[in-house]
């Protein structure tokens, strides 16, 4: 994907990649500083976490098991995720899933379950993961996980988009459910993205919403998204609180100190 640029017909945008990985960690790094976020969950990124340990939590991706335990009981690991078998045409109650599912559970530490959608309109699977399929993108495969996990807190990447009503419902039922807006936030035209925003907010769940961004090889997908949130007029300035940081901060369980430090740097 490096050097990729990639058009969104949805938006008529088109988002330039960049060239190299250290390109990526550069510009990155560039808005995180622009934007003041103090804070990123990156799936496979200890080289990341090794040049700014302050900044970066890793979260484990397509790891054995006994690689995840080993970097967890080390302390390198703040997650499993992203967990992906939606790209293998796979659903979170397989029993293939179980596993990870267990060990994060035996850990104490969250796991990012990825769905829909995945990037800009039709990329991932036009770039040849023709297995996704829709109908394996509704929120309500994790029900029998959560269910069997009862001390798993799992977040939701990409919001369960376009599944509201679902998503509500299983927010609604299990409280160790979150969800974040990452991708929807930039991919989406931004009426359909505050639409979606409101109905979960407007539901009662404005504490289980997460800021994020996935933004891939495209670093200027994080401006986008957070106008994306800034824009929304519907959210008071407490709310928007909760989405950029609060929410964050308590599913992923950070020390009050931890918390202080990250408030007086904003």
């Amino acid at each position: 994907m490096f050097g990729m640029d990639h058009p969104n017909p949805l938006k008529n945008e088109t988002y330039k990649g960049v060239k190299t990985p250290e390109e990526q960690k550069t510009e990155t790094f560039k808005k995180m500083d622009e934007h003041n976020i103090v804070l990123a969950l990156t799936s496979d990124g200890q080289l990341w976490k090794a040049e700014n340990p302050e900044r970066i939590l890793v979260s484990g991706r397509n790891m054995p098991l006994d690689q995840l335990k080993e970097m967890a009981l080390k302390g390198e690991l703040a997650a499993i995720g992203e967990l992906n078998p939606f790209y293998g045409g796979i659903t979170a109650d397989d029993p293939s899933q179980k596993p990870f599912f267990d060990l994060a559970e035996e850990l104490g530490i969250p796991l990012g379950f990825h769905v829909m959608p995945g990037g800009p309109p039709g990329g991932l699977y036009h770039l040849g993961m023709d297995h996704i399929r829709v109908k394996n993108a509704n929120p309500k495969q994790l029900e029998e996980v959560l269910v069997s996990h009862p001390n798993l807190k799992v977040y939701v990447m990409h919001g369960g988009w376009p599944y509201l009503e679902d998503m509500k419902a299983m927010l609604y039922m299990h409280p160790q459910l979150y969800l974040d807006v990452a991708a929807i936030d930039w991919v989406l035209p931004q009426a359909e993205f505050h639409n979606f925003i409101k109905g979960l907010v407007d539901a009662g769940f404005g504490k289980r919403i997460m800021f994020g961004t996935d933004q891939m090889v495209w670093p200027e997908t994080i401006d986008i998204a957070v106008e994306a949130i800034n824009s929304a007029d519907f959210l008071t300035l407490e709310q928007k609180e909760d989405i950029f940081y609060d929410n964050a901060a308590e599913f992923l369980s950070l020390s009050t100190s931890e918390i202080a430090k990250h408030k007086r740097n904003q």
